[in-house]
């Protein structure tokens, strides 16, 4: 465990590098306002992956770990609906796009190939995350590739004097296709493709992809809303500075997400409650807190001259926002974490409960204090929503039986059958 939780660190930290030197980059190059209109349309490209992909992220990594037999089936399954979904979403977000841009030409069309690059996503996470459940050491590499690409890319551009908004969706939209070829090259390595969409396995991927939509729902609403609002409501260059903040006191995520990103297949892979479950769980909630402390806390005391050397004088405005961002990016880190112990327990479910109660939060202090304090205003939303979600989630966690127990909600029909087959 501790072994695979490092070597995921290791690449969830290589990642976060390579998509933040290429944040850096773009900010130096472009200047706050098209840093800002860059977060806009990244932020509602979530939003959409959140909506269209139907939770499927979670649920096919937990069937793959629960009936490796019939994993196959699981992701040609939840290929089919992922291109269903994401045509249906491409095709909302492009009549969007004019109404989200304010009728800026220039950023209706990269609105445009955002929405354009969420079918791919679609599709490639269910490769990608298969891969977590079958061979994690792929799914580190698998993942990595986007960001790299990405900051090659965006070096490149940049010394040739080409990037640009569009320049910088059209990386986004190229990246994530290659990923997903080479997703897909990796599950037929390890035999997860090719396979046969089953009617019959639908309903369970569905049901817990619905719980988990309930849960990532509130979720994103608690990550974007923020930004989403400010991207409506304040000049570009706040939302720039801001969208820099945020990106700087993510910087644990990488390293505490690794722990969840290990803990949650080997969740869903037992069959019953044990002594070593509650010490996993115990060791997975101290340690991410420990660790997004240690580095959360000397990065805000450097704060002052580090964002200013590293991303221009324009961007010192930021330094505020990311002292009230700072409590709120621990509780964020260690409540990913314990989400995932719960969805690893097949409890998805009260994550959305905890996330929901959030969100309620997040609306309310949006309301109450963006039009007195502005966009520091979303910051303290932010932090008291992270840290309401983070209480409710480990009453939860903490109120689970301890005997055993059975973590299934609808058993596949046609399981028997698949095992008996050669």
């Amino acid at each position: 465990m501790g072994q695979a939780v490092a070597r995921t660190a290791g690449f969830n930290v290589a990642s976060t590098i390579a998509a933040g030197l290429g944040g850096v980059i773009l900010a130096r190059v472009t200047g706050p306002t098209v840093r800002g209109e860059y977060a806009a349309i990244t932020a509602w490209f979530g939003v959409a992956v959140m909506v269209g992909g139907m939770g499927q992220p979670a649920a096919l990594c937990f069937y793959v770990a629960r009936h490796p037999l019939n994993a196959r089936e699981y992701v040609a399954t939840s290929r089919a609906m992922m291109l269903m979904t994401g045509g249906l979403t491409l095709v909302a977000g492009v009549l969007l796009a004019p109404v989200l841009a304010h009728g800026q030409a220039d950023v209706i069309v990269g609105y445009r190939i955002a929405f354009g690059t969420s079918i791919v996503a679609f599709v490639g996470s269910s490769y990608i995350f298969s891969l977590q459940a079958r061979d994690l050491p792929r799914w580190n590499v698998v993942r990595l590739s986007q960001p790299v690409l990405s900051l090659a890319a965006f070096g490149i551009l940049w010394r040739l004097r080409l990037l640009t908004l569009d320049v910088a969706l059209l990386i986004l939209l190229g990246t994530m296709l290659l990923q997903l070829i080479w997703a897909h090259r990796c599950c037929r390595h390890v035999g997860l493709a090719p396979g046969r969409a089953r009617v019959s396995f639908v309903r369970p991927l569905a049901a817990y992809g619905v719980a988990q939509i309930a849960a990532l729902t509130p979720t994103n609403i608690n990550a974007f809303l923020d930004q989403l609002v400010l991207s409506q409501t304040v000049p570009s260059a706040d939302l720039g500075r801001y969208a820099v903040a945020v990106s700087l006191t993510s910087l644990p995520v990488p390293l505490v997400a690794a722990i969840g990103n290990v803990a949650f297949p080997r969740l869903a892979s037992q069959r019953a409650v044990t002594g070593g479950t509650s010490q996993l769980q115990r060791v997975a909630v101290l340690g991410s807190a420990g660790i997004a402390i240690g580095i959360l806390v000397p990065l805000a005391v450097v704060a002052h001259w580090l964002v200013p050397l590293a991303f221009g004088a324009d961007y010192a405005a930021a330094v505020p926002l990311l002292w009230i961002l700072t409590p709120g990016a621990v509780f964020l880190s260690c409540g990913q974490v314990v989400g995932d112990l719960l969805r690893g327990r097949n409890r998805p479910i009260f994550v959305a409960w905890a996330q929901g109660l959030a969100a309620v939060f997040t609306v309310v202090l949006l309301l109450i204090l963006l039009p007195f304090v502005g966009v520091s205003g979303a910051a303290i939303a932010s932090t008291v929503a992270y840290g309401v979600a983070l209480a409710a989630m480990l009453r939860c966690l903490r109120r689970l039986p301890n005997d055993f127990e059975r973590m299934e909600t609808s058993p596949p029909i046609a399981d028997n059958r698949l095992v008996a087959e050669p």
